[in-house]
């Protein structure tokens, strides 16, 4: 298993920093560019909802990441000491239907459900932690590790 950890706060110019270090950890890993960006779209999603409403504070609190490789998945865990929040219990946006009386938000969630192999939310010990799991086929060139 290979691991990458890193810590940044919420704030938008923190945020920019996850993209390159995603990318770094792909590439050291030889993954495919494609995983690297599914990941990248799913923190930008899971990052920007901490740092615009998981934290009152406008310096933002703490997000850890925790990027792994092993068994053809790539998965980020992410932290964040805000308030306790389920975004999977959230209920999905109508897709269909004219724009103007579909109700505002929600859009992220149903892209992470249907983008991502895996998506799990716990509330450990005061800290909300969501799981994001990319499958890698067992062809892309490497090894489960």
């Amino acid at each position: 298993m290979r691991r990458s950890y890193f810590r940044i706060l919420a704030t938008q110019v923190e945020l920019k920093r996850v993209v390159g270090r995603v990318e770094a950890f792909c590439l050291a890993n030889r993954l495919p560019e494609a995983a690297s960006n599914l990941m990248n779209l799913a923190l930008d999603e899971v990052l920007s909802n901490i740092q615009k409403y998981g934290y009152e504070a406008a310096e933002g609190g703490p997000i850890e990441v925790e990027l792994t490789y092993s068994n053809n998945k790539l998965t980020a865990a992410v932290s964040d000491r805000g308030g306790a929040f389920n975004p999977l219990e959230l209920e999905l946006p109508a897709v269909t239907g004219p724009l103007q009386s579909r109700k505002e938000g929600g859009l992220g969630i149903l892209f992470l459900k249907t983008l991502l192999d895996s998506v799990v939310y716990e509330r450990i010990g005061g800290q909300n932690k969501i799981t994001l799991v990319v499958e890698l086929p067992s062809d892309n060139g490497r090894e489960g590790a």
